[in-house]
């Protein structure tokens, strides 16, 4: 078994797709840290972008017949992410006493703007994912934007990270009973539990960073590394209904945008209901 155990770990080390994950990890992270520094507005500003990325893919994915709607459908929401972060930094302002209404108001503008281009996608599937993508980045604008928002947001990204990199290893090292092969072939029970384990050991050494006690990190850990697994497994049965691996091909190891920011679709309107509520 030992033998066997170090066989699959040297093979893991040794995978040309683990060199490139890894290289392409800490590019990653040297960029978010930068943009961390920088703070606001630039890191909202930026993940603006991102959302015009994610949408690009998710309308190629969904139509691979790349035509003006769809060119309209990657802009359109993207401007609205922009007009709704100029509200809540007050360079646009209109009276309203709360700004968690800016919130409220703009995703329901977003979300019956969306009915519009449901032919785009196809069929019902896509819609649904298609409004998780839009409803997720306006919570994460309005995560980055509240106090103690970038702190928050660190919190998230490292947690998410964790779960991620862990439930990876541990599933090509150890994993051996696969959770869904039909929608996801890599995912197994022991690399998801070696992952939640890890995103609750993380939780727990870094829970002053939120200033959240010790049983709430424990909580916290769990769920946000479970809703991370449930929204990358949504986002392997939206690719694998449509029969593709990956969202796409500009991040080496990884795949697409989407296929960085599947373990938030769920988790971002989910924490920021919990602010707001």
């Amino acid at each position: 078994m030992k033998i066997s155990l170090n066989l699959k770990i040297k093979n893991f080390i040794n995978v040309k797709n683990f060199r490139l994950r890894l290289l392409s990890t800490v590019l990653l992270s040297l960029i978010f840290v930068t943009l961390f520094i920088l703070g606001n507005p630039v890191l909202p500003v930026f993940m603006i972008f991102i959302f015009l990325a994610v949408l690009y893919e998710f309308n190629i994915i969904c139509n691979s017949k790349f035509v003006f709607v769809n060119l309209i459908n990657v802009f359109v929401f993207p401007l609205l992410l922009l007009f709704f972060l100029l509200f809540e930094i007050n360079v646009i302002s209109i009276p309203l006493k709360d700004n968690n209404y800016y919130y409220l108001i703009f995703i329901l503008i977003a979300l019956i703007t969306n009915l519009f281009f449901y032919k785009i996608y196809t069929n019902i599937i896509n819609f649904i994912m298609s409004n998780l993508l839009i409803i997720s980045f306006f919570s994460l604008i309005k995560i980055l934007l509240i106090p103690n928002g970038l702190n928050i947001f660190l919190y998230l990204v490292l947690l998410v990270s964790v779960m991620d990199i862990f439930a990876y290893i541990g599933g090509n090292v150890f994993g051996v009973k696969k959770i869904a092969p039909t929608i996801s072939n890599g995912k197994t029970i022991e690399g998801t539990l070696i992952g939640l384990f890890f995103s609750i050991l993380a939780s727990v050494l870094i829970r002053d960073l939120i200033d959240i006690n010790f049983v709430y990190a424990l909580i916290l850990g769990f769920t946000i590394g479970l809703f991370s697994f449930f929204g990358d497994l949504l986002e392997s049965f939206f690719k694998r209904r449509i029969g593709i691996k990956d969202s796409g091909k500009f991040i080496p190891g990884h795949g697409g945008f989407l296929d960085r920011f599947d373990g938030y679709i769920l988790i971002l309107p989910l924490f920021n209901l919990t602010l707001i509520f």
